[in-house]
């Protein structure tokens, strides 16, 4: 499955993206993005293109007391 990421900035819908070239730290997990690539899913996640697929995503509510 593709990453997924917060609400779109810009809708305010969700974004998932497939493929994305990313370095991953070893320890953590953290992602790291060269620029032009940041450029290019920031073009896409905005973009009137048409969706590939759809899929069902979990969500899970965080309950603080």
């Amino acid at each position: 499955m593709g990453r997924i990421y917060h609400k779109c900035h810009f809708c305010g819908g969700d974004v998932v993206l497939k493929g994305v070239p990313a370095g991953v730290c070893q320890v953590c997990g953290e992602k790291y993005f060269k620029a032009e690539v940041v450029k290019k899913m920031e073009q896409t996640a905005i973009s009137s293109e048409k969706v590939e697929e759809k899929i069902q995503v979990p969500i899970l509510e965080l309950r603080v007391v």
